[in-house]
């Protein structure tokens, strides 16, 4: 689910990889070893005429078990190179993308944390609850929300969706979520539904009418942190319910016409 089990896949043979190269490299550096020269003071003897020839041959020959265990070492780095390139490669990409770095933490963590988690049904209660009320929230921002680590959120988002309980899809480098009763075929407008927490900016804005209201003076009415009320400004920005009152950047938000329109719709009865 959501690619866990092919990381998984990609850790094992990376793993696999590098202990068979390392184990081969040892087996291979232990037998030279064992090839040690005979000892001087066991010799006995005179040596024949032929075999006097042989040692003072400049031009010897490598024998046969010389260059196979060249190449056994050669075959063993290359393993241990393919192990270590796949898991450079894994890290690489979970630093560039969240759906990926959701589905490593997903592959590692989570079997880990199922083991010894104390708080697993309250945490799934308010991860649930929240994503039904913010259908669409990505991941970085339900964690930052809700304040918790990243293995924990990735371990009962997988387990929710297990269950059946919530859905999710890849948008860009984010994953998204929402609750399991809304049809696949809203998907694309999960990303900017105006219900639960946009509807609740939506309505204060407009009870603070022409003159608007900062983001922190937002996040302090509707208890929100930075990082989910910036997550649903952007999206209602995006799609012109909101507005800010002049060009300065810092300026506060009232709502646009559409935005007016928008928020009446939705309070009338159906």
């Amino acid at each position: 689910m959501n690619g866990s089990w092919g990381i998984r896949f990609l850790i094992v043979v990376s793993l696999a990889s590098v202990l068979f190269g390392f184990a081969t490299l040892s087996e291979g550096q232990a037998d030279t070893a064992t090839d040690a020269p005979v000892d001087e003071n066991d010799f006995s003897g005179v040596a024949t005429a032929d075999e006097a020839e042989q040692e003072s041959s400049p031009s010897e020959k490598k024998s046969p078990e010389s260059t196979e265990d060249g190449l056994n070492n050669d075959s063993s780095i290359g393993f241990i190179g393919f192990g270590a390139g796949v898991f450079t490669l894994l890290f690489l990409s979970s630093a560039l993308s969240e759906a990926i770095k959701i589905a490593i933490l997903m592959a590692i963590v989570t079997p880990l944390i199922a083991k010894k988690s104390n708080r697993d049904d309250l945490n799934r209660g308010r991860i649930l609850g929240f994503i039904e009320a913010n259908a669409g929230i990505h991941f970085s921002a339900l964690r930052d929300a809700l304040q918790l680590a990243n293995g924990v959120t990735a371990h009962h988002l997988q387990m929710l969706e297990t269950q059946g309980s919530i859905i999710s899809w890849r948008d860009g480098k984010l994953r998204r979520y929402a609750a399991a009763n809304i049809s696949p075929d809203q998907i694309h407008a999960l990303s900017q539904p105006i219900v639960g927490t946009r509807l609740a900016i939506l309505e204060t804005l407009a009870d603070a009418g022409a003159l608007g209201l900062s983001n922190k003076e937002l996040g302090a009415k509707l208890q929100l942190s930075r990082q989910l009320l910036s997550h649903h400004m952007i999206q209602l920005n995006a799609n012109q319910l909101i507005e800010k009152t002049d060009a300065k950047k810092r300026s506060p938000w009232r709502l646009t016409e559409i935005g007016t329109e928008t928020l009446n719709d939705t309070a009338s009865p159906s």
